[in-house]
């Protein structure tokens, strides 16, 4: 569980598919100027959202919202309750937050730990996020357990018993995860300008709350909360999938008609005053590169301005050939990223700009910046720029109707801050019919000087100053090798495309660590055909999407395209498999990039601690060696090399394509065939990687970090992708991972030992890995150590229960399947399979392979892979003393 602030810049965690909560992008309500934009053209009928939604108001007061969408057997719950830390006093400040939490710790009818595995034993997911003006309860699942997933969520939200000893534990879990909010950069600058911004509004302060706050609440205050702000009226349950919506009605009715009608609190929150000059503030922390915001204060989501302000921000800076990109990256290279975009609330939001830079070039950063805002806020943008903008808003749109979640997302977010989710439309609407002379006055309105928040958070030891002046795939093999997989989806008009080679750390030479993610930067960076700056105009004035990637086991490209499009785009990347220039200055500025990314992970301890992890487990294999190589590698490798490189791994022998999408099979094998199937190249010859020698006894290795936590990496070496442990050794983190997992029941919830803890699994094409991961507090380090290790004991005394394996296996299965929901994935995930010798269609066996795993088999596993005299620990932070 999490709670949601307004923007996400953290590190990537360590595995998104069963994280302790679902990971979506930080606050929701941001993210629609990039997810849930206008149907530009009338035919579009379908991209309506609202089109086939029902909305029914019980007799007690509670909104439903249906949608049917049987195109996968899948459904979203989601209950939305219209409260957040708006809502509270600065006594109650994260008392939300704190109630998200406890809402799953039980219930009259389902103990702690039955919620979650009610769900993840039928191949769901079960979480829930709090943000400003709402917090929000969710179920994702096979649809044919959607009984399930409605029973679950309406009991915790009725029957909730916030017991006295669960609110003790969950108190301890709050604080890890509010210590770990403090470990952030991105975070610490970000609440400070939300306190610089709003000076009585309640949206200054963190969703999170305060620490005296988390540490005093009881449960006399939650039930008081509770009384006061979760009442039927307060609350919208939204469905989206595939269900019978007459039945589902039914069944909503029946579950809460004992739900009483009862109005609760209303509540006027203050008004913020207007802002009338700038603000600015400089903070300094131990970090390497500077971070940097830009606020100003805009209307609501209901305002017919805000949807002006999503295409203003897709005109500064969506896609290499925005107004800010172009500028500060592509032509000075002055920032490692610039981004923009609008915080949608129920009441004034904020628009921002944010960037990454060095300290030294902030500002002329700064001054472009403010050059650029004063264009758009005087000149009328182009007809021409402004249809690109429309024309990226109508593909992220669609893109973003592909899941059950996410149209369930953009209804809630709508009904709840606005009213009426058929205002998702008129949004739409007001984005289709949008003119350069709207852009150019609602710039005016809101972009001024006076309306502007300026923050800064430094490296210590610089001095800054703020000066403003579904069917089946098709698989055939060409004649010269390649591989091509094609899944016909006529869903939706998106088509999807991979194209991956054998490659990644696992080729690398240990002179050249690195090449891989370098080389897969600069693939969409130029070729003998067509600059930079021609591919990027050819695929973002589409609404395009085109990706280089790398990994340790293959390296590749990814697209994304309208169907009208796909011929430009399979052209586009062809043309990149053939001929990549790799241009000088390119590779140069490809560089600076991945220099300043190795500089990042210094600033963040996770990265930090796996990059030892990996660098301690694996001592002969490359997979020890990190993705994005070194400062002196990437220093030393240049142009020839990645072009060596490149015309070493890039032959049709080892190249696999997969479609997947609204495309004619056979037209796009006659396309491929066209472009490629002239490519000759001698065949690919790799050497024999060896296996990563056994584990001969305990190797320890310790850091110190000055951190608020202490992360712990505990791991054996593992299966190949291909071995028999393979699924075996899933099924064990499956049933050790997750809110109903052994880990997260044992270490979190009886002894609230951290915020973050979860098994983790690596595979690998010769020597994977198996592993825990854990977070805590330094003064509970020896605790936390001796529970891993206790919690193997048992489970290789013990092995799993009857019932866990049950457990595991419907989840593996069910969050299997919903993983496979949109076109990229499927094209994803078809080409990896395949490239790594499981067969394309593993995807299609996966489910039955888990289903035939028996008991025996995972006892077997645990024996061979668990070893607790032969494994790897890594500590990283703050430690003191250790005793284990």
């Amino acid at each position: 569980m999490e709670y949601i602030s307004p923007r996400k810049r953290e590190e990537k965690m360590i595995k998104q598919k069963r994280l302790l909560y679902h990971v979506y992008p930080l606050h929701l309500c941001i993210v629609l100027f990039a997810f849930f934009l206008p149907c530009l053209l009338p035919s579009l009928s379908w991209a309506n959202l609202s089109h086939g939604v029902q909305k029914t108001v019980l007799k007690n007061g509670i909104t439903v919202l249906l949608k049917e969408d049987h195109s996968w057997p899948t459904v979203s719950v989601q209950i939305w309750v219209k409260t957040g830390s708006a809502n509270e006093t600065e006594r109650e400040a994260g008392i939300s937050h704190l109630i998200e939490h406890m809402m799953f710790k039980g219930t009259k009818k389902r103990k702690t730990g039955e919620i979650a595995r009610c769900i993840e034993r039928l191949g769901g997911n079960i979480n829930a996020y709090t943000s400003f003006d709402q917090t929000v309860y969710y179920v994702n699942i096979p649809s044919k357990h959607i009984d399930m997933a409605l029973d679950v969520l309406l009991d915790a939200i009725q029957y909730s018993l916030f017991d006295p000893v669960e609110l003790k534990r969950e108190k301890e879990v709050v604080l890890e995860e509010y210590r770990r909010y403090l470990d952030l950069p991105n975070r610490r600058l970000i609440k400070e300008m939300m306190r610089l911004c709003y000076k009585v509004h309640p949206y200054r302060r963190p969703v999170i709350g305060y620490e005296k706050n988390i540490r005093s609440f009881k449960r006399e205050d939650i039930l008081r909360y509770i009384d006061k702000w979760y009442t039927p009226n307060n609350i919208i349950i939204v469905a989206v999938g595939d269900f019978n919506p007459a039945k589902v009605l039914s069944e909503i009715k029946e579950i809460t008609k004992r739900f009483p009608r009862r109005r609760g609190t209303t509540l006027i929150r203050p008004t913020e005053p207007k802002q009338k000059r700038l603000r600015k503030k400089v903070l300094y922390g131990n970090v390497h590169q500077l971070y940097m915001d830009m606020f100003w204060h805009v209307p609501s989501i209901k305002h017919k301005d805000t949807p002006i302000l999503d295409l203003i921000s897709y005109i500064l800076s969506n896609g290499r050939l925005s107004r800010l990109y172009k500028r500060l990256k592509v032509e000075s290279d002055l920032v490692r990223s610039i981004d923009s975009g609008i915080y949608l609330l129920k009441d004034p939001g904020i628009f921002y700009i944010g960037a990454l830079l060095r300290p030294k070039d902030f500002q002329k950063t700064l001054n472009i910046i403010f050059l650029e805002i004063g264009s758009i806020r005087n000149e009328y943008v182009s007809e021409k720029e402004l249809k690109k903008a429309k024309r990226q808003a109508v593909a992220d749109f669609i893109y973003g109707m592909e899941s059950m979640s996410g149209q369930a997302r953009t209804l809630g977010l709508f009904e709840t801050l606005g009213g009426d989710f058929h205002d998702v439309d008129k949004y739409i609407e007001r984005i289709k019919h949008a003119t350069p002379e709207d852009i150019l006055k609602v710039a005016r309105k809101y972009l001024g000087y006076k309306n502007l928040s300026i923050g800064v958070l430094a490296p210590t030891g610089t001095k800054i100053e703020i000066e403003t002046s579904a069917t089946r795939p098709l698989k055939i093999r060409l004649k010269n090798g390649i591989r091509l997989i094609i899944k016909e989806n006529h869903k939706l008009p998106v088509i999807s495309v991979t194209a991956a080679f054998l490659g990644g750390t696992r080729l690398e030479k240990k002179d050249k660590w690195g090449i891989s993610n370098f080389t897969a930067r600069l693939l969409t960076r130029g070729t003998a055909q067509r600059s930079a700056k021609e591919i990027a105009l050819a695929i973002e004035s589409r609404g395009g999407v085109l990706e280089g990637f790398s990994g340790r086991n293959s390296i590749g490209i990814t697209g994304k395209f309208l169907k009208e499009d796909a011929r430009l785009g399979l052209e586009i990347m062809t043309d990149i498999l053939l001929h990549p220039a790799f241009p000088e200055t390119e590779v140069e500025k490809v560089r600076r990039d991945i220099i300043s990314d190795i500089l990042s992970k210094k600033d963040y301890p996770l990265p930090q601690a796996f990059e030892l992890f990996y660098k301690t487990i694996y001592r002969h294999h490359p997979y020890g060696h990190p993705l994005t190589g070194t400062l002196n590698t990437i220093g030393s490798i240049k142009k020839q090399d990645i072009m060596n490189w490149y015309d070493y791994i890039a032959r049709p022998d080892n190249l696999v394509i997969s479609i997947v999408g609204d495309i004619n099979s056979y037209e796009a094998i006659s396309c491929v065939k066209k472009r490629l199937g002239d490519w000759k190249k001698k065949k690919a010859l790799f050497p024999t990687i060896l296996p990563e020698p056994p584990i001969l006894s305990p190797r320890k290795v310790y850091k110190k970090r000055e951190e608020k936590q202490v992360h712990i990496i505990l791991g054996f070496l593992g299966s190949s992708l291909k071995s028999k442990e393979n699924i075996p050794m899933d099924i064990v983190e499956t049933a050790l991972s997750g809110q109903g997992g052994r880990l997260f029941y044992e270490l979190r919830d009886k002894k609230a030992l951290a915020y973050s803890v979860t098994a983790f699994r690596r595979p690998g094409l010769e020597t994977g890995l198996f592993g825990i991961y854990m977070a805590t507090a330094p003064n509970k380090l020896n605790v936390a150590i001796k529970g891993i290790f206790n919690e193997l004991k048992r489970l290789k005394k013990e092995g799993l229960s009857i019932e866990e394996i049950k457990d595991a296996k419907e989840y593996m299965v069910g969050n299997f399947m919903m993983g496979l929901q949109t076109n990229g994935s499927q094209a994803m995930q078809m080409a990896l399979n395949e490239l790594y010798g499981l067969g394309y269609d593993y995807i299609y066996r996966f489910p039955d392979m888990v289903k035939g795993i028996n008991a025996d088999q995972i006892k077997r596993a645990i024996s061979k892979i668990i070893n607790l005299n032969k494994y790897v620990i890594v500590i990283l932070g703050p430690i003191k003393k250790l005793d284990f």
